[in-house]
């Protein structure tokens, strides 16, 4: 496999880390010049969260010149941060290793799962800790996000082309997105008494909006309905889609306590810089669909997506208390550089690479599974 990250090192070095952000993939030997503490990694998240949200409402609401591109700007920062919250913050608060105070822990998992009108914590953690960490359950048609993905119609014996298929369908599908809200909803009116009134309280914020702003209902829709709720269920979605490869077989070699590592690969945003020497018309033609792919494609995968610590989810499998969830990227990278301690570390480069790679496992379960599957 040709070394991606490596061609990178055509840019000047000051602009290496960048890079590894951008990408997700550290240099060997390399070390993190900022190092966030869980306070700052909060107060960071949340910026961006309501500078989004604060950014379209202006724009909705006064209309000035160019707002539609004002607009899209805040979607941008919205679902980065709604994400982040969801997919980092809560996420280590579950695992115990966000603040490292169990209480504060709860308190926080709870905020960003209200602010980003997501499920409970509570049952944010049942779904992930209790059931997709489990040995016995991680990547099986137990685990919950396997029957989530199979209830979208994404079964196991299709053909890579007709999972494709699926997967632009539900894309593009309102009762995809009616359905997730619904989830998100129902879970908060289980929640206790305090979580109950909190998401009452933000939700209806937005919902007196049509009755005192102007333009109030489009700030409602084009504000808050479509980062919070539309967007950012798309992007939970592809990236469950190539998050692990769900229902392939493991392998006994890897034993139990790396038995995640079969159905796991890192994910990367980028693809190779063109070499040096390039005749000028191919140079051109080279930089060009580079810099298409990484503007039109890997930085917003990295944004939208596959944020945070998420390229390197591999190494939360292998160590899920680690220390270094604000510092993944080059945590991995020591990692290989001193020798992992279990097997050999995998790699895929694009979010729809991770995607068709998924895909790939599932149609290789054969015909025999699918039908088993449709009839659950």
């Amino acid at each position: 496999m040709e070394d991606v990250r490596s061609t990178y090192l055509r840019f000047p070095s000051w602009t290496q880390h960048f890079w590894t952000w951008q990408t997700g993939k550290a240099l060997p030997g390399q070390k993190p010049i900022i190092r966030h503490t869980w306070a700052s990694y909060l107060a960071l998240t949340l910026l961006l969260f309501f500078a989004g949200l604060t950014a379209s409402t202006l724009a909705v609401t006064l209309m000035f010149p160019l707002w539609y591109v004002a607009l899209p700007v805040g979607w941008l920062l919205t679902v980065n941060g709604e994400r982040l919250m969801v997919l980092v913050i809560a996420h280590q608060a579950l695992h115990r290793r966000f603040s490292g105070d169990s209480r504060w822990d709860t308190f926080w998992g709870e905020v960003v799962t209200v602010l980003s009108v997501f499920h409970t914590f509570r049952d944010f953690k049942e779904e992930h800790f209790d059931n997709h960490h489990r040995r016995e359950v991680f990547a099986t048609k137990a685990d919950p996000p396997v029957q989530f993905l199979i209830d979208l119609g994404f079964r196991p014996g299709l053909t890579r082309t007709a999972l494709w298929r699926r997967a632009w369908a539900v894309f593009f599908s309102p009762l995809f997105y009616w359905n997730g809200f619904l989830g998100r909803f129902r879970s908060n009116l289980k929640g206790r008494v305090r979580r109950i009134a909190a998401f009452a309280v933000w939700v209806g914020w937005w919902l007196s909006l049509p009755f005192w702003l102007p333009n109030g209902a489009l700030v409602l829709v084009l504000a808050f309905v479509a980062p919070v709720v539309l967007f950012a269920q798309l992007s939970a979605l592809l990236d469950r889609l190539g998050e692990h490869e769900w229902l392939g077989p493991r392998d006994p070699a890897f034993g139990h306590r790396f038995y995640t590592v079969a159905n796991t690969s890192a994910r990367y945003c980028g693809t190779p810089v063109p070499p040096a020497g390039l005749p000028l018309g191919a140079r051109l033609a080279a930089w060009s669909r580079w810099a298409a792919l990484t503007v039109g494609y890997h930085l917003p995968s990295r944004l939208l997506v596959v944020v945070g610590d998420l390229p390197n989810h591999d190494y939360h499998h292998r160590y899920p208390s680690t220390p270094d969830w604000t510092t993944a990227a080059y945590a991995r990278q020591r990692d290989i550089d001193t020798g992992p301690e279990g097997p050999p570390y995998r790699e895929v480069w694009g979010m729809g690479a991770a995607i068709d790679q998924m895909f790939r496992t599932l149609a290789s379960q054969g015909e025999s599974r699918a039908d088993a599957f449709s009839r659950r």
